[in-house]
């Protein structure tokens, strides 16, 4: 039995289907073009879905999603989605009338989470928070092996903790949140106040194909020694030390694991990042927990598909 995981991003959405072992099947990735609105999205979702349906019939049997923003888990609604511009907008529902398959939804970053716990720690016993490093920043919890919601199925909203008094805007409307430094949106943003000549930094550094002036051309760029790329990381490290430094003495987990895009960019930043966590006076949750870049970039879509699947048969 198989199931299709999607993980709704604010700039692209991912579908994938894994059996229950994890293993990867299939997979499709395509633009969320949010601005054409939710109803338009939804029905390119379902015709993705539709596709999947074509190649494996019976054998799928669940859809989890994972979406970036305020989630109404028992009712599948995407209640505020800072990074897609999307208020109260339905989207497990329609998705299961349409495919007639059960559809399970969740933040991304929980389904991020409980990727972490299913892949990444073998449903190992302990306490894990994941981070998602992408467009924006999420995280999710699962606490003795069950996904913690919060009173509102809220909790993990990292992204909009205040880590600096009136400081940069966040595309949730307030100032100084972690994801207005360390969401990919605000890395580039930083980068374009110190990298004048833009047109030439993408022809140097931007990946063949994709010349782009994106995380990965920054990357490369920190790779081949440019100062100003390295300067960028580790502001980035910095911040998002103090960020995971405020979770951690508040959390207290066994693991913490860093997945997402700019989660490749670990080499570069995570220097920074730890520094800023050997400096706490508090030491013990410092000194026991462990931090780990997941290996797998894409845990929000396998997370999701395995949180569907365990659902479904249970």
């Amino acid at each position: 039995m198989f199931g299709i995981g999607i993980d709704i991003g604010g700039t692209n959405t991912k579908l994938v289907v894994v059996n229950r072992a994890g293993k990867l099947l299939a997979q499709e990735r395509f633009r969320t073009e949010a601005s054409k609105g939710p109803q338009a999205f939804v029905k390119r979702l379902a015709a993705a879905v539709e596709g999947f349906r074509r190649d494996y019939g019976r054998q799928l049997v669940s859809i989890g999603i994972g979406a970036a923003g305020d989630v109404d888990p028992e009712r599948g609604i995407l209640r505020f989605s800072p990074n897609l511009g999307w208020r109260s907008v339905k989207i497990a529902g329609p998705l299961e009338r349409s495919t007639g398959l059960p559809c399970s939804m969740e933040n991304d970053a929980n389904m991020a989470a409980w990727g972490a716990y299913e892949i990444e720690m073998e449903r190992k016993k302990g306490n894990i928070l994941a981070l998602t490093l992408g467009t924006g920043i999420g995280s999710g919890l699962v606490l003795d092996g069950k996904l913690y919601h919060g009173g509102t199925g809220s909790a993990g909203e990292a992204g909009h903790v205040k880590i600096e008094p009136d400081g940069r805007p966040c595309h949730c409307g307030g100032r100084g949140c972690l994801e207005a430094y360390c969401g990919s949106y605000a890395i580039m943003a930083r980068a374009r106040e110190l990298i004048k000549n833009e047109t030439a930094f993408i022809k140097k550094f931007a990946a063949p194909g994709h010349e782009k002036f994106n995380t990965i051309c920054l990357t490369n760029a920190a790779a081949a020694g440019h100062a100003g790329a390295r300067r960028v990381w580790a502001e980035t490290g910095h911040y998002l030390g103090r960020g995971l430094a405020a979770l951690i003495l508040v959390l207290n987990p066994d693991c913490v694991v860093l997945t997402g895009g700019v989660s490749r960019a670990r080499k570069w930043f995570m220097p920074a990042m730890n520094k800023v966590l050997g400096a706490q006076q508090i030491k013990t949750p410092f000194a026991r927990v462990k931090i780990r870049v997941a290996d797998n970039a894409d845990l929000g879509s396998h997370g999701a598909a395995l949180f569907g699947l365990d659902k479904a048969l249970k």
